[in-house]
């Protein structure tokens, strides 16, 4: 802020002794303004503040409206009749079939009937009014007596299945043979006003199938119920709502449901099984009841996707069911009003990334649907209502759509090609697209779609708008395998959607990244620009989600492609309805088990990062920080994950040229002559005999292109060799004295039949080679000088480690873009050439390091790190945290499908750190050359973000378990408002409604207590289930390790947001 005296009014001002405001600038909780005064004798300044207003100040994640604020989970004979239908069929004489409405539209007939079908399943939910008296001994219940019923048989407790003993064996009889009729509405009493007409009934009771004589109620004591209300609150589900002379029990219903959505069991086998249950040897004729069965199926689960969404609570009944009502909801994703604090969206900048919403999009192809000739139009039953788009407003847009143009920015895609070309010949949907949660694979309300030419982005991106429909998050996030190409206008795109999907983009940022395993498909270019890996706050989403919900789900593919458009929409809905819920329930035990994989693994590359991080420059650490600030707050930047162009190597001359100087250099060293009788000179001739032995092991293992014969190669570097060591012999006898006695020691042990070491294993003894006793005989500063050397030769050896490794990758990417069949062999010999020299380069640096350890010890050479098979390396296109990621995605699958996972994406790359040598001595020095400079740079860039990473998975991970305990307790509250539903219906049907509605509460209440006792407990459990998840990937924990003691939330909330700064 400018001084009042900085002007001439402001100190005439001053003079006169007026007042002027001091405006405040600082940030803090309260703002306000102080108005400051001189007195006329400029002695008195007086201050009081004005224009006070509290401002609305940013808050910890610890510091929000939230109950669970401060807890941490897991801290640390005859012809056989068969009945035809043709559905168009004539008669005998050829006249037109009888029309019946029951058949020709059944779901047409029954949809008006949906809310009494849904009313009457929960008249069930209740105890039955009606059984006052045993049906067996006719004892009359008191108000203490314990009342049970047959879900099997159904109120009425007689079994439909019997044997008579004929005196030979058990023979199969049914009551209907025996004369009874099966009296309906009384609860297992006789009616005493039954309707007088006798009526068959085809009941279908898993496992069998039976034929009974029936009878409606006609007294009072039904209530005025009608026959369908008679049959349903009997538990059997009518198979039409016109005379029905089918049934299936609720309980054969919910079976095959299960074993539908389970174990993918279809109507057909169902139906089969039950008829071989009934009568195995086809000697009666059982009732084929296949048509009628698929139906009752496909109302049943409609009505039990309804009845969990309390449809049946809601005022405004089955008939005003929103949009995506009826679908499952993800515990774990943020949702307003539910499971996020009141004031989640006043939470510092920093935190924000706990509530973002990441959704994975993508194509599945093996979903479609063919056109069938004799196909009846038939529509789902709930469109729109859950996962599948509503149909008439879906379609309408589709059809102002016209052919569109690629913005092509990568690569081109089969699906994409594809979208505009007759290879949807003779079917309805080429495929569905789909939307879920990323990081739990939930599919979103209304987050499925079929596509009718390929994956256009019309149909793609009218599912992804719908499927974000009241979302509640502050940052969007978009993963998908065309995401390059997509995104470029996307926004543009958008204004031409109906105004009720448009996003608001001034509430919301929306990002966009590739799924980790198809990101090796595009160039690198945008690999590196849209990896999930480098933008903040994705933890370790791997985006790859949907493909593991595809896998689930083409378990129907086969037997949707040739169903009907109703009945596959059907299916598909019921499917992911069992999927939602089973993922849901699945959180206990998977949240927990992810934690622990990214606690440790956080706590790995913290570590590993700490330790490359300390050797870099401050001046270096600080430019390199600026450039990934830099690109975060512009993508235009210069992407510091990236390799700038200019720096690699253009081709394979460059590689040649630089071999054939290093090897040049190495040839010179070799061969030249050992002048002066210094001590360092005579160090300096024990290290080039140490080289010249390193160089022959090189050439007699041939791994190198050999110029000339091999065996007078060697025979000339040997002959070198002892020229030197006899010059060498000598100067050891003044310099080293004690290494004579050593060589005399040597020989007296050694055979002396045995034929003479050769050059390359003779022991050279350089006082680093000597005992601390005979060392301590050494002249003047020898050791001193040795160590200094040896750490100058290491220094170099690192330095040529990084160039070696630098220049085979860079062999590999140009062989890849460049070379083609007829130049493999020449390139494959480079490659091996590059290769030696890197082996080369580290014995060289073992065995200094080796003899520096002998002089100084251990301590003293903490600067030089032990030379792992695994820091010869350079990171690419892979993370080397990529096996505790495979990890991560495969925790709560089964190990079938997580060892298909590891086959299919298997990374190249060890679960290391990033390897020390990169910023060794500092980092890369000035002289070392561009090139080499920005590797280091990348690779230092890369291990942050890994680090970064999985800092945030773990604080997501405990915030979801928050979100699902938070949204569990809001459901319990939700069932128990609809308990107080008060709807115009029968006393019967309202006790129903109660019933549902408490034991829904009561069922949210204690999943979530399951769930926190299981998150409460100690992490050794919860460890011990990770290496059971994947032995692969297990580590050796020990048995007894506990879980840390519970300390403050805030203070972890702190502490894992301070390895950012």
């Amino acid at each position: 802020m400018s001084s009042p005296f900085s002007s001439p009014e402001g100190r005439q001002r001053w003079r006169r002794g007026d007042n002027f405001v001091q405006y405040e600038q600082r940030n803090s909780d309260v703002s306000s303004d102080t108005n400051i005064s001189y007195s006329q004798d400029r002695r008195r300044v007086f201050k009081n503040v004005v224009n006070v207003q509290s401002k609305k100040r940013r808050l910890l994640p610890v510091e929000l409206e939230d109950p669970l604020r401060n807890w941490v989970p897991l801290r640390e004979g005859d012809d056989i009749l068969f009945d035809v239908d043709n559905g168009e069929g004539e008669g005998a004489a050829g006249e037109k079939r009888k029309r019946y409405e029951s058949s020709d539209e059944p779901m047409k007939l029954w949809r008006p009937h949906m809310s009494l079908f849904l009313d009457e399943l929960l008249r069930h939910e209740a105890a039955e009014t009606a059984s006052e008296r045993c049906a067996t001994c006719k004892t009359s219940f008191d108000s203490k007596a314990r009342r049970f019923t047959c879900t099997h048989c159904g109120t009425f407790l007689t079994c439909l299945r019997c044997a008579e003993w004929n005196g030979r064996y058990w023979a199969r009889v049914t009551l209907c043979t025996l004369g009874s009729v099966y009296q309906l509405g009384h609860g297992g009493f006789p009616c005493p006003h039954p309707a007088s007409k006798v009526r068959q009934m085809v009941v279908m009771d898993f496992p069998s199938i039976h034929t009974i004589d029936y009878r409606y109620c006609a007294c009072d004591a039904s209530d005025d119920a009608n026959n369908l209300q008679q049959l349903l609150r009997n538990r059997w589900y009518p198979a039409t709502t016109i005379d029905p002379a089918t049934c299936a029990t609720f309980a054969t219903l919910e079976t095959y449901r299960l074993l539908n959505v389970v174990a993918n069991v279809n109507v057909q086998d169902f139906i089969g099984t039950m008829e071989r249950k009934s009568d195995a040897t086809r000697i009666h004729s059982i009732p084929d009841r296949y048509k009628a069965f698929g139906l009752m199926c496909r109302q049943w689960a409609c009505l039990k996707r309804l009845k969990r969404a309390g449809r049946a609570h809601d005022e405004r009944g089955v008939a005003g069911t929103k949009n995506g009502e009826c679908a499952v909801l993800c515990w774990a994703c943020p949702h307003d009003t539910i499971n996020l604090p009141n004031n989640w969206r006043d939470v510092s900048p920093e935190f924000q990334f706990l509530f973002i919403l990441i959704l994975a999009v993508d194509a599945n192809f093996r979903m479609r649907h063919r056109l069938r000739a004799n196909e009846r139009d038939d529509p789902p039953l709930a469109s729109g209502w859950g996962y599948m788009q509503e149909e008439g407003p879906y379609k309408e847009f589709l059809r102002t759509c016209v052919d569109e143009e690629d913005v092509s920015t990568c690569i081109a895609f089969q699906a994409l090609l594809q979208k505009n070309t007759k290879m949807t010949t003779g079917l309805r949907s080429s495929g569905i697209g789909g939307v879920v949660c990323a990081r739990h694979e939930l599919v979103r309300p209304q987050g499925l779609g079929d596509l009718q030419k390929g994956e256009r982005y019309s149909n793609m991106d009218y599912i992804v708008l719908a499927a974000v429909l009241g979302i509640a998050a502050l940052i969007l996030a978009i993963s998908y395998d065309v995401v390059c190409q997509w995104k470029v206008k996307f926004l543009k795109r958008m204004e031409t959607m109906p105004e009720r999907l448009r996003l608001d983009m001034s509430t919301i940022t929306v990002l966009f990244g590739l799924p980790v395993w198809h990101a090796a498909a595009h160039e690198e270019k945008c690999r590196v620009q849209n990896s999930l890996t480098f933008l903040d706050g994705m933890g370790r989403t791997d985006g790859e989600g949907i493909e593991r919900f595809w896998s689930r789900l083409i378990a129907i593919a086969w037997a949707s492609r040739v169903m009907g458009r109703g009945a596959r929409e059907d299916a598909i809905e019921d499917k992911v309805d069992h999927e939602n819920f089973e993922k849901n329930m699945a959180h206990g035990t998977t949240l927990p088990r992810k934690l622990v994989v990214a606690i440790d693994e956080r706590d790995r590359q913290i570590e590993a990062f700490k330790q490359v991080d300390s050797t870099l420059e401050p001046e270096l650490r600080t430019e390199w920080q600026a450039i990934i600030d830099a690109w975060k707050a512009d993508p235009d930047e210069t992407n510091p994950y990236e390799t700038k162009e200019g720096t690699r190597a253009a081709s394979e001359t460059s590689i040649r040229r630089q071999l054939a100087q290093e090897e040049l250099d190495e040839v010179k060293a070799g061969g030249g002559r050992l002048h002066g009788t210094s001590t360092s000179s005579f160090l300096v001739m024990g290290l080039q005999l140490e080289n010249l032995q390193i160089r022959i092991r090189k050439e007699l293992k041939g791994r190198a292109l050999l110029v000339g014969d091999q065996t007078e190669r060697v025979a000339q570097l040997r002959r070198s060799f002892f020229i030197k060591l006899s010059k060498f012999r000598r100067l050891q006898l003044v310099y080293m004295p004690s290494a004579a006695e050593q060589l005399e020691e040597d020989e007296e042990a050694r055979d002396a039949e045995l034929a003479p070491p050769e050059a390359e294993d003779i022991k050279i003894y350089m006082p680093s080679g000597l005992s601390a006793a005979r060392r301590a005989a050494c002249a003047g500063e020898l050791v001193r000088k040795e160590a200094r050397l040896r750490e100058g030769q290491m220094g170099d050896l690192v330095v040529k480690l990084r160039r070696c490794l630098l220049s085979r990758r860079h062999l590999w990417e140009w062989r890849e873009e460049n070379v083609g069949q007829r130049a493999g062999t020449r390139a494959a010999s480079l490659g091996a050439r590059v290769q030696a020299n890197l082996d080369e380069a580290a014995r060289k640096y073992r065995c200094s390091r080796e003899a520096l350890i002998q002089l100084v010890g251990v301590d003293g050479c903490s600067e030089w790190k032990e030379l792992r098979a695994q820091d010869v390396r350079v990171d690419d296109e892979q993370d080397n945290d990529a096996a505790a990621r495979r990890k991560l995605s495969n925790v709560g699958r089964s190990s079938r499908e997580a060892k298909r996972t590891r086959r299919l994406a298997r990374a190249g790359h060890s679960r290391e750190e990033m390897s020390w040598i990169w910023t060794s001595g500092g980092g890369p020095a000035d002289d070392e050359g561009e090139e080499l400079r920005e590797a280091v740079r990348i690779e230092w860039s890369r291990a942050k973000a890994r680090r970064d990473r999985w800092v945030e998975e773990v604080q997501h991970l405990r915030e979801e378990m928050r979100r699902v305990l938070r949204f569990l307790s809001w459901k319990a509250l939700w069932w128990e408002k609809r308990a107080a539903v008060d709807r115009p219906v029968g006393e019967d049907i309202k006790a129903g409604l109660r019933s549902y509605a408490s034991r829904q509460a009561a069922s949210a209440r204690d999943i979530s207590r399951r769930f926190k006792v299981i998150w409460d407990g100690s992490a050794s459990s919860a460890v011990r289930a990770a290496m059971r998840e994947d032995e692969v990937f297990g580590r050796n924990w020990e048995a007894d390790t506990s879980a840390e003691g519970v300390e403050g939330a805030r203070e972890v909330e702190v502490e894992e947001a301070d390895v950012f700064s």
